[in-house]
């Protein structure tokens, strides 16, 4: 079919039947406004090829200096390292990996504070960073305007744990436990994750708890099965092994869901009227002033990869699940979380 308006001129084909039969209702002021509509459909058209144009024009290359603030063998460092032996394998590029450890990302970010904004000059951070990190050290004059999220690598959830030979089994036997005897918990630095998910449940709960800071998770469930410390919090992730093996026992997971892990449901945080729900996120960052092009295709290269066989084995081998949360819905969720890191501040 063809068609033309006498009012306006404005020709329709059959594969675009469908405007000439909204013709009749598309009047303004007297005067026929497909014209309008076509030239607007015509301007969307080429911005979204343009843009996808712009996306394509970037491709990694060159050396890309990540820094990563977990010491190296910890669940951070490896999944830092997948990425990075994906910018290699599928572009040639060079992807060094330094461990640069302390404060959440702090020192790893100073380091690339020392370059100017560049794609290649990277940091893993840990979101403790831009949440509890500048209330517990508004020295360090973090702010999280300051940089740009280039994608996410991993998101999990904590769980409270303790050891088989606690004698521990539940979250109401922990909180007999504190009546009679002192609570000592495992974590790390005052405005890490697991330090602030532990202070937040044991004050909701009036426990009187005591932290012995470490410089990682594997130190602190060194130090509960050592009996230094009677419970830590730990990821899903790295914990799974140990609560499979039967060397940890799971009270909680500080989630507003719970969760199963060998078969075993864990309640969550929220079940006891508590209401410690702060994830640990690790996602890679560069500094402000980068172009959104270059942004954009990082994200693009770093999320395609995770199609691959290489990847998949490598996250199986590491029991890693990535994240696939976009840059704009992780700035998002840390803004949330930031607010519930202030209320946990104020209150103890």
């Amino acid at each position: 079919e063809y068609h033309v308006c006498k009012r306006c001129r404005f020709a329709s084909d059959a594969g675009l039947i469908f405007l000439w039969r909204m013709h009749p209702y598309v009047y303004e002021k007297g005067e026929c406004i497909m014209k309008k509509l076509f030239a607007l459909i015509f301007v969307l058209v080429m911005l979204v090829s343009m843009s996808a144009c712009a996306f394509a024009d970037y491709t990694p290359s060159g050396e890309f200096d990540i820094r990563v603030f977990a010491k190296a063998g910890g669940i951070a460092d490896i999944v830092t390292r997948i990425a990075a032996q994906g910018l290699q394998e599928q572009y040639g590029a060079t992807a060094i990996v330094n461990n640069l450890t302390g404060a959440n990302g702090a020192v790893a970010v100073s380091d690339m504070n020392a370059y100017d904004p560049s794609i290649n000059e990277l940091s893993v951070v840990s979101m403790a960073l831009f949440t509890m990190g500048p209330l517990m050290n508004p020295e360090l004059n973090i702010k999280f305007e300051d940089y740009a999220v280039v994608a996410s690598l991993i998101r999990d959830e904590f769980l409270l744990l303790v050891s088989k030979d606690s004698g521990i089994n539940s979250w109401q036997d922990l909180v007999d436990y504190a009546e009679k005897n002192p609570v000592t918990f495992a974590s790390n630095a005052p405005g890490g994750g697991t330090h602030v998910v532990q202070t937040a449940l044991f004050g909701d709960a009036n426990i009187t708890a005591e932290a012995l800071t470490s410089g990682g998770s594997n130190q602190d469930i060194l130090a509960v099965m050592s009996g230094d410390a009677i419970c830590t919090a730990a990821t899903i992730t790295l914990a799974t092994s140990y609560i499979e093996s039967g060397d940890l026992i799971p009270l909680l997971v500080f989630s507003e869901n719970e969760c199963t892990i060998a078969d075993k449901v864990i309640p969550s945080v929220t079940s006891f009227g508590y209401n410690a729900c702060v994830p640990s996120i690790n996602f890679i960052i560069c500094r402000a002033g980068v172009s959104e092009e270059e942004i954009n295709g990082l994200y693009n290269a770093i999320v395609s990869y995770r199609d691959t066989d290489a990847f998949k084995e490598a996250a199986a081998a590491a029991n890693y699940t990535p994240d696939n949360t976009t840059p704009a819905e992780l700035r998002d969720e840390i803004d949330r979380v930031a607010k519930i890191c202030e209320e946990i501040f104020n209150k103890y």
